[in-house]
């Protein structure tokens, strides 16, 4: 019985060490080798955001932050395609650009009435 508990407990802090993560990368204008990555206007950077989490059937539990990335939080939908958008475009607009092309999203899951989401999104800010 001592072992089915413990292996519970090491399962469960499995799961909340895993889920619950989100992060932000970019490209800059010199990482594109010279290449033209758009028809019209300045690329500025590529950004490349991912987020994923523990749900419970359709329920978030744990899932990464979109304001605060690599932190955790609770009961807040991050894996979605409009909350990757909007992190997306949030940074484009940080770093001057004034518009997001070939805006990417795709989330993914895997589980049975527990679910771990992966999304991810990309985008190119252009001036």
């Amino acid at each position: 019985m001592l072992k089915k508990i413990t292996a519970l407990l090491c399962a469960a802090i499995a799961a909340v060490a895993l889920a619950g993560c989100s992060s932000v990368q970019s490209a800059s204008v010199d990482d594109f080798n010279g290449q033209k990555v758009v028809n019209s206007g300045t690329p500025v950077k590529h950004i490349s955001a991912t987020t994923h989490g523990l749900y419970l059937l359709w329920i978030p539990l744990i899932t990464g932050s979109t304001s605060n990335y690599g932190v955790p939080t609770l009961l807040e939908d991050t894996v979605s395609p409009s909350a990757l958008s909007e992190v997306v475009t949030r940074e484009a607009k940080a770093a001057g650009a004034s518009k997001t092309l070939d805006l990417v999203t795709n989330v993914s899951s895997t589980g049975f009435i527990f679910y771990y989401n992966y999304g991810t999104a990309s985008g190119t800010a252009v001036k």
